[in-house]
This record gives C-alpha cells, sequence and structure tokens, in this order.
C-alpha cells in the first residue's frame, strides 16, 4: 500500500518524564490513523535508533523511551524537525494469517453471556466473528498480546464485571468493541469465545512475535476434534 507525498497533521509532542517522550495523534481508532503510526514509528526506530531504548505504539500514540544520555527536549526539537517534512508512507502489505478457532462451549466460557448481551444465537456469533478481516494494531497488556480492531459492531460485549485471575492460553475474547487472543495463561476481563490450539507466543523469541503490528488475521471454526489434532502447534 503506498501514499502520495504528503504533509501529515504533526503530532503532540510532550515529555512524559525525564527519560520518555509521547507522540499522539489524532484521536480515535481508525485505519487511517494506524498507518501513520505504523510508518513512523517504523521510521523512527530507524531514524534514531542509537537515541531510542525501546518504544510503545498504540492505537493513536507512541511512547518513546530514551537511551541514556539522551536529553528529551534535544530528541524533542528533532521530532518536531520530522515532522515538518513531507513524507511518502509505504505500508507494507502484510499476508493475512488465518486462525483455527474452536467454539466448543467447553472453551466458550462467555459465549451465552455475549448471546444474551447481543441477542444473536451462537451460530450467529460464530458467523459474525470469522467472516471479517481483521487487522492488528498494536501488542500490549501481556507479552504477545495483540489488540485487534475490525470487529462487527454487532458482537460489542462488556467486559466482565470482574475479571479472572486466569484466562487459558489461546483463549478468543471479545472485550467492548475489539476482539483478541491470550497468547499465555494470565488472568483477564474479556468474554471467552473459544480457543485456538496454537501457540501464539514463542518465549524464545519475543523480541520478534508471531502477530505484529500490522499484520491482518482471519478467524476460522474448527471441531474439537480438530482441536485436539492440532493442540500445542507453534503457528
Amino acid at each position: 500500500m503506498k501514499y502520495k507525498k504528503e504533509k501529515i497533521q504533526s503530532p503532540s509532542i510532550t515529555p512524559a518524564s525525564d527519560r520518555s517522550i509521547m507522540l499522539r495523534f489524532e484521536d480515535g481508532i481508525s485505519e487511517y490513523i494506524h498507518e501513520h503510526v505504523y510508518y513512523f514509528h517504523s521510521l523512527l526506530v530507524k531514524k534514531f535508533k542509537k537515541k531510542i531504548a525501546n518504544t510503545s505504539p498504540a492505537y493513536n500514540s507512541i511512547l518513546i523511551r530514551l537511551a541514556d544520555g539522551v536529553s528529551v527536549w534535544r530528541m524533542i526539537a528533532k521530532l518536531k524537525q520530522l515532522f515538518e517534512e513531507e513524507h511518502e508512507i509505504y505500508i507494507e502489505q502484510k499476508q493475512t494469517v488465518k486462525i483455527p478457532v474452536c467454539y466448543d462451549k467447553e472453551f466458550a466460557l462467555d459465549i451465552d453471556r455475549v448471546s444474551k448481551h447481543t441477542k444473536l444465537s451462537t451460530d450467529e456469533i460464530i458467523h459474525l466473528h470469522t467472516k471479517r478481516k481483521y487487522l492488528v494494531y498494536f501488542l500490549g497488556f501481556s507479552p504477545g498480546f495483540p489488540y485487534i480492531g475490525g470487529m462487527d459492531q454487532k458482537l460489542e460485549t462488556p467486559r466482565l464485571n470482574s475479571p479472572r485471575i486466569e484466562v487459558m492460553q489461546g483463549s478468543v475474547a471479545i472485550g467492548g468493541k475489539q476482539t483478541g487472543i491470550y497468547p499465555i495463561t494470565s488472568p483477564g476481563g474479556w468474554n471467552i469465545i473459544g480457543r485456538t490450539p496454537l501457540i501464539l507466543f514463542d518465549w524464545n523469541k519475543i523480541s520478534n512475535p508471531i502477530l505484529q503490528m500490522g499484520v491482518r488475521i482471519q478467524f476460522y471454526a474448527i471441531s474439537h476434534k480438530e482441536f485436539s489434532q492440532h493442540q500445542g502447534t507453534l503457528f
């Protein structure tokens, strides 16, 4: 995907601490904003590699943590200069990742809750959840946890009133307007509607997670038998 050269609206650039800077783009969640976050995140990491310790991109912002000895105010000046330039924005078109999900009641602990809230049958929930291609906006909350956008608004369901202490690895869930996958066993408060048998996070590849920002994914339904056949497979 390629955009013409354009001078984008400069994000707000403010100190977040004595060692970090927050870039905030337009308000809201959209693919248009995501494309700018994605592009400039990649550019910053490449251009200021020695000055940046790490970054945390989100829906419409990028938190930059600076390396030791780097001045926040000097870095802000460099960033302002960068955003005054015109940029030809290239977005890498990644292949769609297809993820199998078993929606059987054994794994879909909250599908009845989602059904009651949305007034949709289980079959309708599965159909709506599997028919779309989703975008991974960023990773957060826990290692490899993808924040995924593009869910049908008919599936929107509030998070649980009391989060679970333990949500099993591979659980597929709905939280408000989003859907997501728990790549490791962890606490969580989203509505669990199924589980994938695949291992989506490898502790040996922390710096290169399987599901990354900008990847598109699509779920497809599998039987309990198929789940058992593929359980524990590294994606």
